[in-house]
């Protein structure tokens, strides 16, 4: 390391940006610091706080990331000059067309940052993660195993679950710094628990100051509710907002909705504050709109966000670390709506986290169709009704603040400086936030969910496979996205999880799935595919359904039009579904449905007509099932004839079954002979049983 004192070369930056000042430091300042990390500016924010307390007024700062993204606005208004590398984002395990140019702009990129470090000769090298930071992390460990670098290289992992390139270049790394407990044991040798390095302008302002600063009114008396999805936005949170405006309305004279919509990233990307608006035209009428503006306003971006900060009594955001952090700091409680499907999660694992704290709420995204488009969406209802349930709640924000504050770990950036410094660590002033504990994998939950053992759990006890309470809305989340997916092998993941994690407010997307009658593509159906859901994934959505136990009159519709499904094990399964479901049904949906079984007991599949029959037996009554179920004595084949008896005996168990002794002189007429190469023939079973219980019951009569 070249300390200040010395002749520092190179690019020199101003002491700091809009609203950060540097603090002296016991210690000798490093010359020559080069900063990483970007996509987001969750990355960009912890590497400038770092370097501004490594360096002092003299410090030569160099900032590389990728053009377009959140550091090409961001570092430059902190006054740090930034080089630009090509870069992409990790395209993910599984083999894709996006793989050719990720390994491209890679190569590229590590090249173009070869020649930035070798020329540019910093003393520290700080990475933060996120695509941006990759080239130039690869080529700071190529320069450093080549000799041609001394400087050191330090990384951060804001996030519970460690990214991909921070668990790789972590291993070549002096130092890994991690803001949870957990994550230590993804960096067993060098890593360092540090906490989160908070901008120092992000602290309590004086809210009349903060009022004054700002470029719209904030009538003193407001609830005043702050939600914005980081500097690019989240379209999942800028709908629901837009949506839940309608709901909030009625409570427009104590409440005010500020908005950061998000900045466009780039030609041909989405503009996130025009997408708001024309959301909120379409949704509402001129009358609405100009109610509306009463109580909320939209910007794209708030450069000085902690005005904001000092005047909000609750805020809606993404689960990132930086904002987590921040609104922790600042006692702020949140409505978190975590991005899912990232790389470990890490944004619901980070959620999780402050919620474990008693901090936050956490709402979950899930995929949907809409207009064609598969989205992550919010019900815009559902967070109306939440922000109106904690406002409304006597002492429950203040309750929340107060545990936010015990998330951060407020010695951040000075147990960092110190680590890298060589100097003593000062005793944390807090512990380190739990990280929430381990989520399962879609797959590995399926199977825990199907491996039940429900005979060795006490009377009372929570059943093992169920997910604990705090986790089970992720997965419900989590399986109603999975159900959504193009790919059919996700979809019916998520089918059956639905069934099995019991998500009753999800039977829509059960329905949906049996009512969708698009046609399968021409070379399916050439294979004699029908629909493009496909025929197991219907007969899965019925089991499902059947474990739900909810009947309506979409249920009742959607079973009788299952009862003629193409594929044959949907059409059993719709008959066995109608008797899980016997209870709840309708009067008339009853009869329509007693009707379309006896319409089965022909059916060419025998699965399907011996499942007709015993349903027969669980629904019907007197005047319809049992002269089918008594028809079927001349069957020709015995698995039916078999059926028709295990339907009469639950007939007369349920006490339908209408005069014994002639009933015992029908059931006598069947014939008993069986291809059933067994010690005992099945048929012989259910008919010895179906006498014993006429026997009983006429015994008990």
């Amino acid at each position: 390391m070249r300390p200040v004192g010395r002749a520092a070369r190179g690019l020199r930056a101003p002491a700091g940006g809009e609203g950060d000042t540097l603090e002296p430091h016991a210690m000798t300042a490093f010359s020559r610091i080069l900063l990483t990390g970007g996509g987001t500016a969750g990355h960009v924010n912890p590497a400038l706080a770092i370097g501004r307390a490594l360096g002092d007024e003299r410090t030569a700062y160099l900032y590389v990331g990728v053009r377009g993204r959140a550091e090409a606005d961001v570092v430059p208004r902190e006054g740090v000059p930034i080089r630009f590398v090509r870069a992409s984002p990790y395209p993910g395990a599984r083999p894709s067309l996006a793989w050719p140019g990720f390994l491209f702009d890679l190569l590229v990129g590590t090249a173009q940052a070869l020649a930035i470090v070798r020329s540019f000769r910093p003393d520290v090298i700080i990475g933060t993660g996120g695509f941006a930071s990759a080239p130039t992390m690869v080529a700071a460990a190529i320069l450093r195993r080549l000799g041609l670098t001394e400087a050191r290289l330090y990384v951060h992992e804001q996030n519970a679950a460690p990214g991909r390139l921070n668990l790789l270049v972590g291993r070549l790394a002096d130092r890994v710094f991690v803001a949870f407990d957990d994550t230590l044991a993804a960096f067993p040798s060098n890593g360092v628990l540090a906490g989160y390095p908070l901008r120092r302008r992000i602290r309590r302002l004086d809210p009349e100051a903060a009022r004054a600063a700002l470029d719209f009114a904030v009538e003193p008396g407001r609830r005043v509710v702050f939600a914005f999805g980081g500097s690019q936005g989240a379209r999942t949170i800028n709908r629901a907002v837009v949506d839940a405006l309608g709901s909030l309305l009625p409570h427009k004279d104590r409440l005010l909705v500020v908005h950061g919509t998000g900045l466009r990233r780039g030609a041909g990307a989405l503009d996130p504050d025009a997408d708001a608006r024309a959301r909120l035209a379409e949704r509402y009428t001129e009358e609405e709109r100009r109610a509306i503006a009463g109580f909320y306003v939209a910007r794209p971006y708030f450069h000085q966000i902690e005005h904001v900060y000092a005047l909000a009594d609750l805020v809606v955001v993404r689960g990132g670390a930086g904002t987590l952090n921040e609104v922790a700091a600042l006692g702020l409680p949140a409505i978190v709506v975590p991005k899912t499907n990232l790389p470990g999660e890490h944004q619901v694992m980070n959620a999780r986290a402050l919620a474990a704290s008693g901090g936050a709420v956490v709402l979950y995204e899930e995929r949907r169709l809409e207009g064609g488009e598969a989205v992550e969406a919010l019900d815009g209802a559902v967070l109306a009704s939440q922000i109106l349930s904690l406002l409304d709640t006597p002492g429950r924000l203040e309750q929340m603040g107060a545990s936010t504050r015990a998330f951060v770990r407020r010695d951040a950036l000075d147990a960092i400086r110190r680590s890298i410094c060589g100097e003593a660590a000062a005793p944390p002033d807090a512990a380190a936030p739990p990280a929430g504990g381990r989520l399962l994998s879609s797959e590995a939950l399926l199977y825990a969910l199907e491996h039940r053992r429900a005979s060795t759990v006490p009377a009372g006890a929570r059943r093992p496979e169920q997910p604990a309470p705090a986790d089970r809305a992720y997965y419900v989340a989590r399986a109603a996205s999975l159900a959504a997916s193009p790919a059919w092998e996700t979809r019916n993941l998520g089918v059956k999880l639905i069934g099995l994690l019991e998500a009753r407010d999800k039977l829509p997307v059960l329905l949906a799935i049996l009512g969708d009658r698009t046609p399968a593509p021409w070379y399916k159906r050439a294979l004699g595919g029908d629909y493009a859901q496909v025929g197991f994934i219907r007969r899965n959505a019925l089991t499902a359904i059947a474990r739900l136990g909810v009947v309506t009159p979409d249920v009742e519709t959607r079973l009788s039009a299952s009862l003629d499904d193409p594929y044959y094990e949907a059409r059993a399964e719709a008959a066995r579904t109608i008797t899980a479901l016997d209870r709840g049904l309708s009067e008339a949906g009853r009869a329509r449905l007693i009707a379309g079984l006896i319409g089965r007991l022909g059916d060419r599949w025998l699965e399907v007509a011996a499942a007709a029959a015993e349903a027969l037996g669980r629904v019907g009554g007197e005047a319809d099932a049992l002269p089918a179920l008594l028809a079927l004595a001349d069957h020709r084949f015995w698995a039916v004839r078999a059926a028709g008896l295990r339907g009469l005996h639950a007939l007369v168990e349920r006490g339908r079954g209408g005069d014994l002794d002639a009933l015992e002189r029908r059931v006598r007429a069947f014939p008993l002979t069986a291809t059933d190469f067994r010690p005992e023939f099945s048929i012989r079973t259910a008919y010895a049983r179906l006498i014993r219980a006429i026997g009983a019951k006429r015994s008990a009569t």
